[in-house]
């Protein structure tokens, strides 16, 4: 049975309301602001709070005077009082329910001077100086021309917290008693959050959402000295009191006591949460990570796949930036949320296939079948295009196959992935050279409507040094073009790899596992700058490789024609003051490397022979010139990929594909590609999935092969989580989305214009 509706009055106004609301929840559907601070629409009542034996606020423990009783009357703030016709008494309009034809009003005098009472009595306990200086607007808190004293002074989020909105909206009355500080705890040593007990109010907010909402039931409070304490149920740091840092009591805390530490991720209602935001694909990375916990694999697949067409290439070959950002990273180690793709792209059955729209009677052309290639024709097939991709090579995949080593990327995983290419029907063309025969006005007489250029940048820059040429020294994709296909070539001696990114230390890692006996990596950049990733480096480092940062190749030296070693001058400085690369060299410090063979790997460009076929194409800074749309100066060719944006990661290219396939949908007359959002039972079950054991569990990874064994072959360094770990590590995730779903509190309406340079600008003159 439904809920009767009812009719009350408020103010005047009739308003329809739901039997079961509050008197606060009508008259914030009707838009009438009753302030509050003890109330939180997700939140069940303050006054059902049980006192706890007694509290911690870090060594401190208080004592409650009450015990196991709940808090009742006095826990309220007593701000949301309204008078209702036929109550003696001013009533908590947060509690109290509305009746048919109840009449109320929210501002007579006798609410409005009860209210004042109330405040008084809560800024009694908080630092207020602030809230009544005439001068706070764009005060820096650390220079008082008033000279009040620091501890008398608001918090950091003075001008923006919830309490002093609530002061300007109530007024605070003049017989406010001068707050004295108590000294009490600040804690600062946590991971993730401050606390500052100097700035509790006692709302009991904090207290509510850890227990009846999270379910964690870290935070208590007692009753003592005719006020509210809160604090943990056990003493000591957070870790200590087995807090599970979801921040939730954070998102509630309308004061400065509660803060989300300085130079940690934030977490904004309106931003993508931190890890999601560093994924250029924009996966929902907690949604799967939370399947996972809950045993739900087929569907954390599912989730993926709605982001992203190809997850087991990310699984094994994403440099995971989501990971850099992930708050947990600040306890201990971040999530292996990339292991966690991995877990599920590999062990669930690879079945699905999509379903394709009618046809729509257009024809795409696709140049180039790396991962913005084919996430291109995925997503361009969907709509109904016939899709044709063309690609140089015998086999598709580009780099992924032709350069990205064994040991990160078998074949059989990217021919797994390439198959759903295949199922969707895509025609795909190898040994296919563009240009020439194949140019674009070639495809458009064969009826193409449009071509997407996903050709990459396939050609290693070169140092331009003496000795290049020489015998021995190879191009790095080159080179490991050749090792993904024949390894070869056979290495013996020292090798010297120049260069210190990725591919770098790839063709270094390639190198020892070609039979080279040393390998010695020369970068210009030092350690902290170099551009390869901490965790590749380390890798390098185990197998054996040397690393020698802040060193320039001068000059190759040779013996017959063949190189014999490198001769180095001191790199000072590799960026300017713009951050600009622009090395600077000190002649005076050099250094000499023996090498059998030399490995260039400087970065890479695109392939000239194929651009400089496209007639009217324009090209900037070496690389392909598109608008936002991803278009290039010719119509209905469009680009993405490394040929738009230089060497990247494959998470990127990605990202571009998609992006490029809505553009040319709707440069086609579609709608462009839809976001797919998929929703599954428990996904935003407010709980807390996972035990206190969670957080203290470290990182799980997959079992890594042996340095010494593993430079023998080109076997994979890292295998795949099994379950029961995969679950383990899953369940170490903080669950930072679950914040962002607490709903907003209802502010005071805003009195006065914000005094900002916006604002000034807007005022009339007259």
């Amino acid at each position: 049975m439904s809920p009767s509706t009812l009719v009350i009055k408020i103010n005047g106004s009739s308003i329809s309301c739901t039997e079961g609301m509050t008197i606060l929840e009508a008259a914030d559907n009707a838009e009438i602001y009753i302030p509050r601070l003890c109330h939180h629409p997700d939140l069940p009542a303050t006054k059902d709070v049980t006192w706890a034996k007694a509290i911690w606020q870090g060594s401190t423990q208080i004592v409650s005077e009450r015990v196991e009783v709940i808090a009742g009357e006095d826990a309220h703030c007593n701000l949301c009082l309204v008078e209702v016709e036929g109550e003696p008494e001013p009533v908590n309009s947060c509690i109290t329910p509305v009746k048919d034809g109840m009449v109320i009003h929210t501002d007579t005098p006798e609410v409005i001077q009860q209210r004042k009472q109330a405040l008084a009595k809560i800024l009694a306990d908080h630092p207020h100086a602030c809230y009544i200086c005439a001068q706070r607007e764009g005060c820096s808190r650390t220079d008082c021309s008033t000279n009040v004293p620091v501890e008398e002074r608001c918090c950091i989020l003075l001008g923006r917290c919830e309490l002093g909105k609530v002061c300007d909206f109530v007024g605070i009355p003049d017989y406010t008693q001068k707050y004295l500080p108590q000294n009490r705890p600040v804690i600062e040593e946590d991971p993730l959050f401050d606390r500052d007990y100097n700035l509790c109010i006692g709302c009991l907010r904090c207290v509510r959402v850890c227990n009846d909402l999270r379910g964690a039931d870290v935070l208590g409070a007692v009753w003592k000295d005719g006020r509210t304490w809160v604090g943990t149920r056990k003493e000591g740091a957070l870790l200590d009191a087995e807090c599970r840092f979801c921040g939730a009591c954070v998102e509630v805390c309308p004061t400065g006591a509660l803060l989300d530490k300085e130079g940690v991720p934030a977490i904004r209602r309106d931003d993508p949460l931190p890890c999601v935001g560093a994924c250029p694909a924009g996966i929902d990375i907690p949604g799967y990570v939370r399947l996972i916990a809950q045993g739900h694999d087929q569907e954390a697949l599912d989730l993926i796949r709605s982001h992203v067409p190809f997850p087991s290439l990310l699984g094994y070959v994403c440099f995971h930036p989501c990971e850099d950002m992930c708050r947990r990273g600040y306890i201990d180690e971040p999530v292996s949320i990339c292991a966690l793709k991995r877990y599920v792209a590999d062990t669930v059955p690879d079945t699905v296939v999509q379903q394709k729209q009618p046809s729509t009677g257009k024809k795409i052309a696709v140049i180039g079948s790396g991962p913005a290639g084919l996430t291109a024709a995925y997503y361009l097939s969907l709509p109904g295009h016939e899709v044709h991709i063309f690609d140089q090579y015998d086999k598709p995949g580009g780099m992924l196959r032709y350069a990205i080593p064994d040991y990160r990327l078998p074949p059989d995983i990217l021919d797994r992935e390439i198959r759903v290419i295949e199922r969707l029907g895509i025609n795909l063309q190898t040994n296919h050279h563009f240009g020439g025969d194949h140019s674009v006005e070639n495809l458009r007489n064969q009826g193409f409507d449009a071509v997407v250029l996903a050709v990459g940048t396939a050609v290693s820059k070169t140092l331009a040094i003496e000795g290049e040429i020489l015998k021995g020294v190879y191009p790095g994709l080159e080179f490991l073009r050749s090792a993904k296909a024949r390894q070869e070539p056979r290495l013996s001696g020292q090798v010297v790899v120049i260069g210190g990114g990725n591919v770098a230390i790839d063709a270094a890692m390639t190198a020892l596992r070609l039979g080279a006996a040393d390998v010695n990596l020369v970068c210009l950049e030092s350690r902290e700058e170099m551009p390869a990733h901490d965790w590749e480096i380390d890798q390098a480092e185990e197998e054996g490789i040397s690393i020698h940062t802040s060193w320039g190749p001068e000059r190759f030296t040779s013996n017959d024609d063949h190189v014999v070693g490198v001769d180095l001058i001191k790199c000072v400085k590799v960026f300017d003051e713009q951050g600009r690369f622009n090395p600077q060299y000190d002649t005076s410090i050099t250094h000499h490397l023996p090498a059998d063979h030399v490995i260039v790997t400087i970065g890479q460009e695109i392939d000239r022979e194929i651009i400089n076929g496209i007639e009217g194409i324009r090209i900037a800074g070496g690389l392909l010139k598109v608008d936002d749309n991803y278009a290039t100066s010719i119509d209905g060719v469009f680009a993405a990929g490394d040929v738009t944006r230089g060497p990247s990661s494959v998470v990127e290219a990605i990202a571009d594909g998609r992006h490029v396939a809505d553009a040319v949908d709707k440069h086609l007359g579609g709608n462009g590609i839809p976001d797919v959002t998929l929703d599954f039972p428990g996904l935003h079950n407010p709980k807390l999935d996972s035990s206190f054991e969670a957080i203290k569990r470290p990182r799980q990874q997959g079992v890594t092969a042996d340095p010494s064994e593993r430079i023998s072959c080109f076997g994979l360094i890292e295998g795949t989580l099994d379950t029961q770990h995969a679950k383990l590590e899953a369940e170490r995730c903080l669950a930072c989305q679950l914040r962002t779903m607490i709903s907003p509190v209802v502010l005071p309406p805003v009195l006065w214009l914000t005094l900002d340079a916006e604002t000034v600008e807007s005022i009339p003159e007259t």
